[in-house]
């Protein structure tokens, strides 16, 4: 979670200051976070309190954490995912340009917390929405011939999501894990 965390807090970085549309955005981010570190402790402090703020409200309002399996929302994820994959590898630098928008779009709306995982599902939903009436190719074309059209898309989801005030994000506990463990002391020290 510490891995999600940190991305999502260069992401938000990377927005506030507007190197989000550079392709180097997470090492101008790490670049400034250092910097700020060292040259103003308390600025660094003042964005990373108000980031965290928001980011652990978000997870609560976000985040639900479950053990097992749910095998319709898996049928569901599997459907979107045999669609899309392949439209994917090829979009190349337009999944990177629509990848960089959702997330400056999902910030700017509040949406803070799991930022890279959002944006990746708002993109797979939009190119599943077009891609279930074309074939890969159609959908190729489309795509690179109107990308005010995904942009809208991107748009109207993510309007959808700062709406919606329910989970977005299931994380998926194995409890095995806990059955390991089941009767181990644990040492602290």
């Amino acid at each position: 979670m510490s891995d999600v965390a940190t991305q999502d807090f260069i992401n938000y970085v990377s927005v506030m200051n507007d190197f989000l549309h550079d392709s180097d955005f997470s090492i101008k981010a790490l670049n400034y976070i250092s910097r700020l570190a060292d040259q103003n402790p308390l600025e660094i402090d003042k964005i990373l309190r108000d980031w965290i703020e928001v980011w652990v409200l978000k997870w609560k309002q976000r985040v639900k954490l479950v053990m097992g399996d749910d095998e319709a929302n898996n049928k569901a994820y599997q459907e979107l995912e045999d669609k899309v994959s392949p439209l994917l590898s090829t979009l190349g630098g337009d999944l990177i340009t629509f990848r960089k928008f959702a997330i400056g779009s999902l910030i700017s709306s509040g949406e803070v917390c799991f930022t890279n995982l959002m944006a990746d599902m708002i993109i797979k939903e939009v190119l599943f929405k077009v891609a279930s009436s074309q074939n890969s190719e159609e959908v190729l074309r489309f795509v690179k011939s109107n990308p005010i059209f995904i942009v809208n898309e991107i748009i109207k989801k993510v309007k959808e999501l700062s709406r919606f005030k329910g989970n977005l994000v299931v994380v998926r506990i194995n409890p095995a894990f806990f059955q390991e463990m089941q009767g181990e002391a644990i040492e602290w020290w």
